[in-house]
C-alpha cells in the first residue's frame, strides 16, 4: 500500500459469482473478480464461460444484504452504486488471503474465524491447484474452490462468513489506507 497506485489501478467493484456444478456436491466454486463496469463484465462473463450456471452472490462495495429484495442480485437488475478505489490493489489482497484459505482450509477448523497457526496441520500450506476452463481453455486464477461445511450451523454458508468478510475486511483497509 507504501507504494505509487498505478494508472492502471482505478475505481470498479470486486464482484463474487457461483458457478454452480451439479457434480461437486462436497464443494464450491465462487469466483471472485474485478470490474469497472459492474454490469458488463458479469454479462461478459456469463458468455466466455457458458457451460455451467452462475449466480452472482454480491459485490464490493455495495453487496446486497441477505434481508434485501432477493431480485436485485439477478444479472438485469444490479445497480452497482459508488465504485471502491484502487481495485486491482484490493482484487491481489483478497486474492492472496482467499488462496491462503483455500490451501490451508482453516475455515473448517473448530473456533473459526479464531483460529491459531498451531492448529493447523503441519505443511497444510499448499499451492491451489488450477486447471483450465472448459469453456475458454483459459486458467481462471481468481475461481477458488471451497470445501462445504459439512454440519453445524454454517453449513451453506461459505460465501457469507468465508468469502464475504474477506473482501469485506480488504475493501475498509484499502479504503484506510488511501
Amino acid at each position: 500500500m507504501c507504494k505509487a497506485r498505478s494508472r492502471s489501478d482505478v475505481h470498479g467493484y470486486i464482484y463474487t459469482f457461483e458457478i454452480r456444478d451439479s457434480a461437486a456436491v462436497e464443494t464450491i466454486q465462487l469466483k471472485v473478480g474485478r470490474a469497472v463496469n459492474l454490469v458488463k463484465r458479469i454479462d461478459q462473463w456469463s458468455k466466455q464461460c457458458s457451460s455451467k450456471e452462475q449466480i452472482i452472490r454480491g459485490w464490493y462495495p455495495g453487496t446486497v444484504e441477505a434481508d434485501e429484495d432477493e431480485q436485485s442480485l439477478m444479472k438485469g437488475r444490479i445497480k452497482p452504486g459508488v465504485k471502491v478505489p484502487w481495485c486491482h490493489r484490493l482484487e491481489r489482497l483478497i486474492h492472496l488471503e482467499l488462496a491462503d484459505l483455500v490451501a490451508t482450509r482453516a475455515y473448517l477448523e473448530p473456533g473459526w474465524p479464531n483460529v491459531s497457526a498451531s492448529a493447523l496441520k503441519a505443511g497444510a500450506i499448499a499451492s491451489v491447484k488450477r486447471t483450465p476452463c472448459a469453456d475458454c481453455r483459459k486458467t481462471h486464477k481468481e475461481i477458488f474452490e471451497l470445501q462445504r461445511f459439512k454440519r453445524g450451523q454454517l453449513v451453506g454458508k461459505e460465501w457469507d462468513m468465508v468469502v464475504r468478510p474477506v473482501i469485506e475486511r480488504w475493501g475498509k483497509f484499502v479504503a484506510n489506507s488511501l
